[in-house]
């Protein structure tokens, strides 16, 4: 016999039936019928509780734009294992509703893996992973829950989701704990909105972990939140505990997305040529090949790397792996500590270097970051006009983008800081980054507007 869903407020639904008591911080949000909803919040908070109990109500219903259909759900997480969490959580409510095993019916799918469950009512739910976007479109979705928000691009929802809950309407909700203040963070940018007074059906919230009076008791002042407090830095405290979007955490390079950074660049010779240097020797010696457009356009076409290598073998391969490159290069940007090593590569390569790379690491870094900007943001996606004016070869210079995306990051726990530096990133996985700092230093002097692209403002060079 087809079973049918039972009709139960949500209260009741919550509480009698599924044995689920959402606490304080989670009550509220509950009850809320705005359309998306925005919630950032810290670790331990109950983001996967409160997100599959959420939506648990929905799969029980039939559409609610038009009851002639079942639902139709996806848990949309950054990976697959993301998503799982959720997944398991409706599954397990509709069991503990008694719906029988044979009422729900695991389907394979290729996209989904295992996540993929079909009620004999029709209800659909389906676990996804935006880790191929592409494969996020073609269906009429009555409800989104995107899971690990401050990890998801934000193409994922504005092109590929989004569109999916217009023909029914749908609604969304978007938890997760914040991963810094960048316009490239979907939870950022939709947090921002839900607090506008401009988007109605948008609501932002913030939710500490310590709003969670099950798990921690002693609100704010709950040992478990001091010890916590004590042990990470104070940056990396108010993003995981007090759902703080805050600069100084996770990669340096908030503003860097494989999407949008990341093409196909060979050499042009109507642009000019410089090499960017990262001295090394146990730590990897690094050269980037950096040409500049007319029009402010700059582009990493490729990289060099090398370990437990002295400088005048590290010319030598050089030169026998890019001759031809290193023949019409104009100017190197050296790391100004270490005078001998750049005296050498002047020699070996016969390229003059520029004196002026050097000052503090946070104009070095701000100066990329200004670079990583897209322009012209009034122009339509795709406009091959709206980019940034800093682009990376995809193919090889691998290791720059991944210092970028995930290697180079500000410090987590206060042991990890060095003696009176705790204004700087650690100091690893950055080799690359320090190597275009130079460049962006040399080249650009202290200001970076992506207009100009030939010229060199504090340049002082020598033979």
């Amino acid at each position: 016999m087809t079973q049918t869903a039972p009709r139960l407020s949500k209260t009741k639904l919550f509480e009698d039936v599924l044995d689920y008591h959402p606490h304080s911080g989670q009550r509220d949000l509950h009850q809320d019928r705005t359309r998306f909803k925005v919630v950032r919040c810290g670790r331990r908070w109950g983001k996967t509780f409160y997100g599959g109990h959420e939506m648990t109500p929905r799969v029980l219903t039939h559409s609610p734009y038009d009851r002639s259909k079942p639902s139709m759900g996806w848990v949309v997480g950054p990976n697959y294992t993301d998503a799982e969490k959720e997944f398991r959580i409706i599954y397990d409510d509709m069991r503990k509703l008694g719906v029988d095993k044979d009422a729900i019916r695991f389907v394979k799918n290729s996209d989904a893996g295992a996540l993929h469950i079909v009620t004999s009512w029709g209800a659909e739910v389906v676990g996804k992973s935006a880790q191929y976007p592409e494969k996020l479109v073609g269906e009429g979705l009555d409800w989104v829950l995107m899971v690990e928000a401050g990890r998801h691009r934000r193409p994922t929802w504005g092109q590929y989701l989004r569109p999916a809950l217009s023909d029914r309407r749908g609604i969304a909700v978007f938890s997760g704990v914040p991963e810094g203040a960048s316009d490239s963070s979907l939870l950022f940018h939709l947090f921002n909105r839900g607090q506008s007074s401009r988007y109605r059906s948008w609501m932002g919230y913030k939710r500490p972990s310590w709003t969670n009076d099950i798990v921690f008791p002693g609100g704010r002042q709950d040992p478990e939140i001091l010890e916590a407090e004590e042990d990470l830095t104070q940056d990396e405290f108010d993003r995981q505990y007090g759902a703080e979007f805050t600069d100084k955490t996770g990669q340096v390079m908030k503003e860097y997305d494989d999407d949008i950074h990341l093409g196909d660049f060979d050499y042009r010779p109507d642009w000019p040529l410089y090499l960017a240097v990262d001295y090394g020797f146990t730590n990897p010696f690094v050269v980037l090949f950096i040409q500049v457009g007319p029009f402010g356009d700059i582009r990493v076409i490729r990289e060099f790397r090398r370990q437990l290598l002295d400088t005048p073998e590290v010319c030598a391969d050089l030169l026998a792996e890019f001759p031809g490159l290193i023949r019409v290069a104009q100017l190197i940007y050296p790391d100004p500590a270490e005078p001998d090593d750049t005296r050498t590569m002047v020699r070996e390569l016969r390229i003059p270097a520029n004196k002026n790379t050097g000052g503090p690491l946070n104009t070095r870094l701000g100066l990329i970051r200004r670079a990583l900007k897209v322009r012209n943001t009034h122009l339509p996606e795709g406009d091959p006009e709206r980019r940034p004016s800093l682009m990376i070869d995809r193919t090889h210079c691998a290791t720059l983008a991944w210092e970028f995306r995930e290697g180079y990051k500000w410090p987590e726990r206060k042991r990890e800081i060095p003696k009176n530096d705790s204004e700087n990133p650690q100091d690893k996985d950055n080799h690359g980054t320090e190597a275009l700092g130079r460049f962006f230093r040399g080249h650009y002097g202290k200001d970076f507007d992506g207009r100009g692209g030939s010229f060199v403002s504090t340049a002082n060079m020598n033979g």
